[in-house]
């Protein structure tokens, strides 16, 4: 079927001066004279039969219109860059580069790519994790997997799932001979294993996590070994070396096979959520929106419309 498309051109003079509301900014992106901008935007208006601005003394109003045909356009071209850059790149690449915090690398997502690699024998991850927050782009990264509370504006963000938080340990130290863990207050006699970056992560630190669960009256929270990394830190909780609190994502295996236990269940809901973080336009490449559907199956969750 032939499509009915306007002139490219005017198409991203148009776009660019309505997301700026300016033609002299839509020229300076887009290298050319705010004269010719104003002739493209003209000449897409004459091709619609439609105004889509209202040329005011200090800049531009947009019509109704135009609000309308901005979103679907800024789209459309995400998309046409993202294919092209693709195309240059080589679009035959087997690889997937998706990133995340080691922590939620080694507990989550290593333990389940084997079942990824089963149904798509023809892409190749590459995992990298960094405790930063990378540039997607810059970067050349398919998907962040991030867990926080930040936002990311200008990118793709799809929640995958929020987290909760209850006092995790061995079976052994539940059970202890002389200081079994019935209460909140007998934590006074074990070790506390601390998140270093707990401080920012709300009641992921123990002073917080205890006030909102109470009756740890006399348990002092500020003693014990500190760890960079969550992934250590459970690491010496299976070891038998103290008590943490436990995030749900990243403990949940170790819960089901018994290797840990949460006497008091996981009951405190983070303040941060795991999100899946991609660049706009990324779902057209058909290795990212394998891996997306991947995820949401393994969450047993429906893959969200976009």
């Amino acid at each position: 079927m032939r499509r009915r498309l306007p002139p490219l051109k005017a198409v991203r003079a148009f776009e660019a001066a309505a997301r700026h509301r300016s033609f002299v900014e839509a020229a300076e992106e887009l290298a050319v004279t705010p004269s010719a901008i104003s002739q493209q935007v003209k000449q897409l208006e004459e091709w619609l039969g439609r105004a889509l601005f209202r040329r005011l003394p200090r800049g531009l109003a947009v019509t109704d219109v135009a609000k309308a045909y901005l979103p679907p356009l800024s789209e459309a071209l995400d998309q046409i860059e993202g294919a092209t850059r693709r195309a240059m790149e080589g679009q035959d690449s087997r690889t997937l580069k998706v990133t995340c915090l080691s922590s939620f690398g080694a507990q989550w997502l290593t333990p389940r790519l084997h079942r990824f690699d089963a149904i798509h024998p023809e892409i190749d991850v590459m995992l990298a994790t960094f405790d930063r927050v990378v540039d997607l782009e810059a970067e050349d990264i398919d998907v962040a997997i991030r867990y926080g509370t930040r936002d990311f504006p200008g990118l793709h963000v799809e929640t995958l799932m929020d987290e909760y938080l209850g006092v995790v340990c061995s079976p052994d130290l539940v059970n202890h001979t002389e200081h079994p863990i019935r209460s909140y207050a007998d934590l006074a006699h074990h070790t506390l294993l601390h998140d270093s970056d707990a401080k920012v992560m709300g009641p992921i630190e123990w002073g917080r996590f205890l006030e909102i669960v109470g009756g740890a009256e006399g348990v002092d929270w500020s003693r014990g070994p500190k760890f960079s990394d969550s992934h250590m830190m459970i690491q010496a909780c299976l070891a038998g070396r103290g008590v943490m609190v436990g995030r749900s994502a990243l403990v949940t295996d170790a819960l089901k096979n018994g290797n840990l236990v949460a006497p008091f269940g996981m009951t405190v809901k983070a303040e941060a959520s795991y999100r899946m973080v991609m660049l706009p336009g990324a779902l057209a490449d058909p290795k990212i929106a394998a891996f997306r559907a991947w995820i949401y199956a393994e969450l047993d969750m429906p893959v969200p419309e976009v």
